[in-house]
């Protein structure tokens, strides 16, 4: 693509190769200016691409940036180096790390491993102050100040010395003692967490010998979303890259939204200074005002938000593009946060619906996650489908919570919320009624179950909970003699949670089997510390991982391009935009919000670090609470600059019955712009809202219930009930359908189309694997199998899956693969990947002389022509089994008779060496 670069970014692109700073605000083409400043310099100053060295944050935005890169350079294959700034620390520590006594291939914990030996070292010290009675806060306490420590350079032996002994310094002392006892406990496992990576290649490049070698590797270093970094990672790179060294360093200190957690304003702001030029001048300086996202209206409020932000080294306003449309900005207030919800989901399908905006246009953006639930199921009761990115929050996707509330029973039997969990969803759909029995039981209510005590239980919860009783035996049985990863597949199985999967919609489809996936990725990886793998020791970790609140390990998956809403953070959303975008809550003390649990404040605080530790200029008292407000209005100033034409910000009297929120100064700032719509304002509260109430004023006429089925379950206990209402009133309320003819009897023998090959090769096999299994352990040949055939199904969806957490790009050989074959790269360069399928992924179930079903999955159909053709994708080499044509032939003879096609072939193709077809 042809870019024409604006008079700002010509600027950039011919400036000389010197320290330079570029301020780029939000959508002003920052990106594509690196890689053509980057094209430039290679072209015009002959450096190697190899001598090129590119650094961010994440390893999403590190491979964006390297795809940038790509697209730009093209000299004889070779690339620039793209890392992330741990990724960075830890190539240093594992090339010098025996410098200071490292090794090199020293393993990185994350958080989970870091808050179960926090936890350890807290109970192996001796605290006189600390409460312990709350053992989860004063780890929050470690962890934050182990990590601000680790910001500035400083160690935990650093505190235990010169702070004059007041009560926060006393209990600050004793944190200190205790992070001691867990650099011991690291250090006793050869393990380092990420503050570690930072300050141990800091110790590292302090030899100036080491330091030389480095930098004499590379010509020029792009340092991306610089405002984000902390003073540590700047005295890393100052020690590596300073004195003139042509460091270029990119960011909009507007975008600082990460000081809680440990990025300093002060680094942008200073860099001329931190890296001068070679005469000692400071480095200089260009700024991208243009923006090329947003519509006229929209940057307005863009800088209308940015004049509460302050500060220097930003761009003072961004500017239209000529191109640029007016755009529309509206702001509503409503009375209830149901009517907020409500009014937001009517909007979003009226856009799709009437305006033509896809649904993967529109994204709602929230402040913090607590609200994001209420306008979720406002969505979907309007049948909007959405995909939620919640940070932490892979346990809360519905299927993952019920697979995990049965690991939970599996280990823990007096678990009982995940028991009560587990029998009140779907698949049992027991009420809570029916618990009572078992809960004034005698014995626990999973011992009642396990006795068969259902006496006084009603016949047909008795015959579920039986079912359920056969179940948990199993998987117990199981969970005795197989891996955890095993026993998570076969829970997946025996509760057929992957058939419901089918059942839900296109868009909930695709991310919920991800995050099962993800699930099922982080228990096949997952080892303890010390000692081996047992279900015991991995929902202890899942505990410490929910603790932690941020856990990017529990972070859900995400499907870049889903034809759905997406519902996410503020925070998330950097560096993301849409058409539409409304950002809900809008309210006083909510956004911009008040500091969770307090500021910062060393003379308060035992976690925070006082003055004298800190690399930057310390903030006083007073100004800790200037600095928490500009961080909030620079998350405001993301939010909105991520809407391309249409901003709605909206907010609420009443989130809670106690007291009525106001309008807060982020809805007032956009509200009283000129040219903002502003939609259902009312200058009062009013009454708080009633409690939450079904409403039965026009439900239709109800054959069995001449009242009304509402009245009917009020009156469900009273005796004179008559006895045929009370038992279609039960009927209704279980969910159970009149029995269909179209079902399969229950002898009906079901089989997969996997199992009717083994049963051609081995009926025996067969027995073992299908009948009576017996305990199977997964080689690395079926997990590669499995990580093949998610990348086909997403390439043949137009999907592209986010499933890593937004952590750090570490080198690793244990994922180096153990061939040079790649068969998705077969796949992508085959005749199959050039077209869509017809289907993908298509499920089907044959019946056979009414005393057979057949289940399977086909990989792919496609249609040439007339000619369709049943395409099975295998990631090995061909197979000399002639059983294998069964799968065929009980694939072709399943599309036949769903579809006639009017001529039909099937195929395997083979790609382990290359492509190999057999059809």
């Amino acid at each position: 693509m042809n870019i024409v670069p604006s008079p700002e970014q010509r600027a950039i692109v011919d400036a000389p190769p010197v320290p330079l700073r570029i301020a780029a605000g939000a959508g002003t083409g920052k990106t594509t200016t690196i890689a053509l400043r980057l094209e430039a310099l290679i072209l015009g100053e002959g450096i190697d691409p190899e001598e090129a060295l590119g650094i961010t944050f994440t390893n999403k935005a590190a491979e964006e940036l390297a795809d940038r890169l790509r697209s730009r350079i093209q000299v004889d294959g070779r690339e620039v180096e793209v890392t992330t700034y741990h990724g960075f620390a830890h190539k240093i520590l594992s090339e010098f790390g025996p410098f200071v006594g490292i090794e090199r291939g020293v393993e990185v914990v994350g958080a989970g491993y870091v808050r179960e030996l926090l936890r350890q070292a807290l109970a192996e010290s001796e605290p006189v102050l600390l409460d312990l009675t709350a053992p989860g806060r004063r780890v929050d306490e470690l962890n934050t100040l182990a990590n601000r420590l680790a910001d500035h350079l400083a160690s935990p032996r650093d505190l235990l010395d010169g702070e004059t002994p007041d009560e926060v310094a006393a209990l600050r002392r004793e944190l200190a003692a205790t992070l001691v006892r867990y650099q011991e406990l690291k250090r006793n496992l050869g393990v380092v967490d990420y503050g570690d990576l930072i300050r141990e290649a800091h110790r590292i490049v302090s030899n100036q010998t080491v330091a030389a070698r480095i930098r004499n590797r590379y010509r020029i270093v792009l340092l991306d979303e610089y405002q984000d970094t902390n003073p540590a990672q700047r005295e890393l790179l100052r020690a590596v890259f300073g004195d003139g060294f042509p460091v270029t360093a990119v960011g909009d200190p507007d975008q600082t939204i990460y000081e809680w957690r440990g990025a300093s304003l002060e680094n942008f702001a200073s860099f001329p200074v931190h890296f001068p030029q070679a005469d000692g001048r400071p480095a200089e300086h260009r700024t991208l005002s243009l923006n090329r996202r947003s519509d006229r209206l929209i940057l307005d409020a863009a800088n209308a938000v940015k004049e509460h932000i302050g500060g220097a080294a930003s761009v003072a306003r961004l500017e239209a593009h000529p191109d640029a449309g007016r755009g529309t900005v509206r702001a509503v207030w409503h009375h209830t946060d149901g009517d907020e919800a409500r009014w937001v989901a009517e909007e979003v399908r009226r856009l799709h619906d009437e305006d033509g905006v896809p649904w993967s246009e529109i994204a709602l953006l929230f402040r913090r996650n607590r609200p994001m639930h209420l306008f979720r199921e406002a969505l979907e009761e309007l049948d909007v489908p959405v995909e939620v990115a919640a940070l932490g929050g892979l346990l809360a996707v519905p299927e993952v919570a019920d697979l995990h509330a049965w690991l939970r029973i599996l280990d823990r039997p007096d678990d009982t919320p995940a028991l009560v969990r587990v029998l009140l969803g779907s698949r049992f759909r027991l009420g809570l009624g029916d618990l009572k029995p078992l809960a004034s039981s005698e014995w626990p209510m999973l011992e009642t179950i396990d006795r068969g005590t259902f006496s006084e239980v009603r016949p047909e919860a008795a015959e579920r909970l039986e079912t359920f009783r056969a179940q948990y035996r199993a998987l117990l049985t199981d969970a005795q003699g197989v891996t955890l990863v095993e026993l998570v597949r076969r829970v997946l199985d025996v509760t057929g949670t992957w058939a419901e999967v089918e059942a839900l919609d296109d868009a909930r489809r695709l991310s919920t089997r991800l995050n099962l996936f993800r699930f099922l990725d982080l228990a096949e990886t997952w080892s303890p510390l010390e000692g081996r793998p047992s279900l015991t020791t991995f929902l202890e970790y899942l505990d410490l991982l929910v603790e932690d609140r941020a856990s990017e390990e529990l972070d859900t998956a995400q499907v870049s391009g889903e034809d759905a809403v997406t519902l996410i953070t503020v925070h998330r959303a950097k560096g993301l935009e849409w058409d539409v975008v409304f950002v809900p809550a809008v309210a006083k003390g909510v956004f911009p919000g008040s500091p969770i649990g307090g500021l910062p404040d060393p003379a308060k605080r035992p976690e925070a670090i006082p003055a004298v530790f800190r690399l930057d200029t310390p903030p006083t008292g007073s100004d800790l609470r200037r600095l928490h407000d500009a961080q909030e209005w620079r998350t405001a100033y993301v939010a909105v600059t991520r809407a391309r034409h249409l901003l709605t910000v909206s907010g609420a009297y009443w989130y809670t019955a106690s007291k009525p929120k106001e309008p807060g100064p982020l809805f007032d700032t956009i509200a009283t712009l000129e040219g903002v719509e502003v939609l259902h304002f009312s200058d009062a509260p009013g009454s708080p809202p009633e409690p939450a109430r079904i409403d039965t004023s026009n439900v239709a006429p109800d054959p069995v219930f001449p009242d009304g089925w509402a009245a009917a379950l009020e009156s469900a206990d009273r005796l004179d009930v008559e006895p045929d209402a009370r038992q279609a009133l039960q009927l209704v309320l279980e969910g159970i359908p009149a029995e269909s003819p179209s079902l399969p009897p229950a002898d009906v023998l079901t089989a997969s189309t996997t199992g009717l090959v083994t049963y051609a090769s081995c009926p025996r096999r067969y027995y073992w694997t299908a009948v009576e299994p017996l305990p199977r352990r997964a080689g690395p040949a079926a997990r590669r199998g499995v990580d093949f055939h998610r990348k086909v199904e997403l390439f043949n969806v137009g999907k592209v899956p986010l499933t890593d957490a937004e952590g750090y790009d570490l080198a690793s050989e244990s994922t180096t693969p153990s061939t040079t074959a790649d068969p998705f790269g077969a796949f992508v360069a085959s005749r199959f990947a050039a077209t869509k399928p017809l289907h993908t992924e298509f499920p089907f179930e044959l019946f056979i002389d009414e005393t057979t079903r057949i289940r399977g999955r086909i990989d792919a159909i496609y249609q040439w022509g007339d000619v369709w053709e049943i395409v099975d994708f295998k990631s090995g080499r061909r197979s000399d089994d002639p059983n294998a044509v069964v799968q065929l032939q009980v694939y072709a003879v399943a599309v036949d008779e769903l579809f006639s096609p009017q001529s039909l072939r099937a195929t395997f193709a083979y790609f382990g060496d290359g492509l190999e077809e057999v059809t």
